[in-house]
């Protein structure tokens, strides 16, 4: 009797144990993960040359506007080559509105949890 007493807590201990193992390696995934996303973005960026619009003509073909400097620049880039197209004026470029629509995961989760709290009959007493 005092065996499965015994080992019945040494179960649940373990059970927990391996549960906050599982939860910190989770969240030390996330913080990686978050700090790589980080590193990523510091490389790619430039304060003298950005993509500033990219349009699909063909699969694996794009035409993309950049900045190089003060000067806008129109290159054609495929699977192998990249190609100089020309350049474009300043006052030719519309800059695009951020975009309105893009959400946020914890606003789409908290509407979908609203939308189904709105579906839940009530019980009649």
């Amino acid at each position: 009797m005092i065996l499965s007493v015994t080992s019945r807590t040494s179960e649940i201990a373990q059970f927990f144990t391996l549960l906050v193992v599982f939860i910190f390696v989770l969240f030390l995934c996330a913080v990686v993960a978050k700090w790589m996303g980080n590193v990523q973005k510091d490389q790619g960026s430039s304060a003298n040359a950005e993509v500033i619009d990219t349009i699909r003509i063909a699969q694996g073909k794009w035409v993309q506007i950049i900045r190089v400097g003060s000067k806008y620049k129109v290159i054609a880039v495929c699977k192998d080559t990249v190609t100089y197209l020309g350049d474009v004026d300043e006052g030719d470029i519309i800059q695009k509105a951020p975009d309105e629509k893009s959400f946020s995961f914890s606003s789409v989760l908290s509407k979908a949890f609203a939308d189904k709290k709105n579906e839940i009959p009530e019980k009649d007493s």
